[in-house]
């Protein structure tokens, strides 16, 4: 028997991951774009899979769900660590090469039935979060199902790892929100989150202006504008009351008004659900519980060049940050006390589930080792304690200790005379600010 290398191994168990996946015998597939302007006739699923293009679920059901990116020329191992990176260690089951960018897929451990309304409006925002933190093609990634290129007949990397739809949307959302590093500049990182959130806000309207219409071209116009609108409609990208204006716009006066009336009635009788439509709510601004105390310790905005370079409630709002980093660390270190209770080994899935934390939250806090061997330090100190004979006593290092870690030389510029302030918190959650040249003056205690 000839030994196969590890890369032809994964390509044959790859090939049979997708033959269980794509759950009907029979497939659309092709080799050119041109081919998906008109009908494909399905064909056995094992000859599809040499095919260069796949149609991934159907009108029930999928197990994929893939991001489009356009517009990408970085090299395919600088890209292939980017989007891991970005997804904070998670990977995809294939990074695929196009002609203009890259397909990443993710599959399902179970499917995805696409009549259960809010497991669909999960895997929505999983696409919508997705699509936002890798900058990928909102026309390309936020459909459910369609035609994406086949990982097995382009130059892709492949994992056979499968994705829960739940642990998925929770990286998702997670990763979108706070994909930086423990130590990045807290106060530009908060400038960066309010960034994102007014890009979910915005981001249901209408994309009309961006779609690549190669495929509107004579004899197949009605057939694009049919397809293309509905696809919006059905991912949340419009209402049916803009399903008219919509095509107006991409038509721009091309068709004949009474042929995009006749196509609009077409597309609102299939009656899309609005609860299948990706709702984008308005955030409340939350004002930082410190911000009313630096008032009181006279810590004011101001500006330079009018621009604002200080402001008292994000810097509240940004502790409010740290805040919840003490529950997390808190979370941790329940997690782990359990674990050595049980004499278990500290692995990401073990932590996770004890701790009642993602694993992609484990996984980034055991990379900075400092923390991890804190909370492991005052883990086993408070594991002593409890197996302690009475009358001993085990002294146990408070958690404050370990979120100290992530609060060292984190400091904030603020130009009220020459000083640059820092800031501490007490195990009362009382907030220390402090003048970071003369350490030991605190402005406020």
């Amino acid at each position: 028997m000839i030994a196969l290398l590890p890369e032809q191994q994964i390509i044959i168990e790859f090939h049979q991951l997708l033959q269980d996946k794509l759950y009907l015998n029979n497939i659309q597939s092709c080799n050119s774009k041109n081919e998906l302007n008109y009908y494909i006739k399905p064909k056995d699923k094992l000859l599809a899979l040499h095919d260069h293009f796949i149609r991934y679920g159907t009108k029930r059901a999928t197990s994929f769900l893939i991001v489009d990116i356009d517009n990408v020329k970085t090299p395919f191992k600088e890209y292939e660590k980017e989007v891991i990176y970005k997804l904070g260690g998670v990977k995809p089951n294939w990074i695929c090469k196009t002609n203009k960018g890259y397909h990443i897929g993710f599959i399902l451990k179970n499917p995805l039935w696409l009549n259960d309304d809010e497991k669909t409006k999960k895997a929505q925002e999983i696409k919508r979060d997705l699509t936002l933190l890798l900058d990928g093609d909102i026309a390309g990634s936020h459909r459910l199902i369609g035609y994406w290129r086949n990982p097995l007949t382009h130059k892709s990397t492949l994992d056979l790892t499968l994705h829960d739809l739940d642990e998925l949307h929770k990286i998702a959302n997670e990763q979108y929100y706070e994909s930086f590093s423990l130590f990045d500049n807290l106060y530009e990182h908060h400038k960066k989150i309010e960034s994102r959130k007014q890009d979910k806000k915005t981001i249901a309207k209408s994309n009309w202006q961006k779609i690549d219409k190669k495929g509107f071209t004579q004899g197949n116009r009605n057939n694009f504008l049919f397809n293309k609108v509905i696809g919006m409609l059905y991912n949340g990208q419009i209402t049916n009351n803009e399903v008219l204006n919509t095509l107006r716009k991409i038509n721009d006066n091309v068709l004949e008004d009474n042929e995009i009336q006749k196509i609009a009635k077409s597309i609102i009788k299939y009656n899309i659900k609005p609860n299948t439509q990706i709702e984008i709510k308005q955030e409340k601004k939350v004002k930082g519980i410190y911000s009313q105390d630096l008032w009181e310790q006279g810590i004011h905005n101001y500006k330079e060049n009018d621009n604002i370079n200080f402001e008292r409630q994000k810097f509240g709002q940004t502790v409010t940050t740290i805040l919840k980093w003490e529950k997390t660390l808190n979370k941790l270190l329940q997690g782990y006390i359990k674990l050595y209770q049980e004499h278990k080994s500290f692995t990401n899935e073990n932590i996770a589930n004890n701790s009642n934390v993602s694993k992609r939250t484990v996984q980034r806090y055991r990379n900075e080792k400092r923390i991890e061997n804190k909370i492991k330090v005052v883990a086993f100190k408070e594991y002593l304690r409890q197996i302690a004979p009475k009358g001993v006593k085990a002294i146990v290092t408070p958690i404050n200790e370990v979120l100290n870690i992530l609060l060292n030389n984190i400091t904030f510029c603020y130009k009220s005379g020459v000083k640059t302030l820092g800031f501490k918190k007490t195990q009362s959650k009382k907030l220390l600010v402090y003048d970071t040249s003369q350490p030991n003056e605190l402005l406020a205690a």
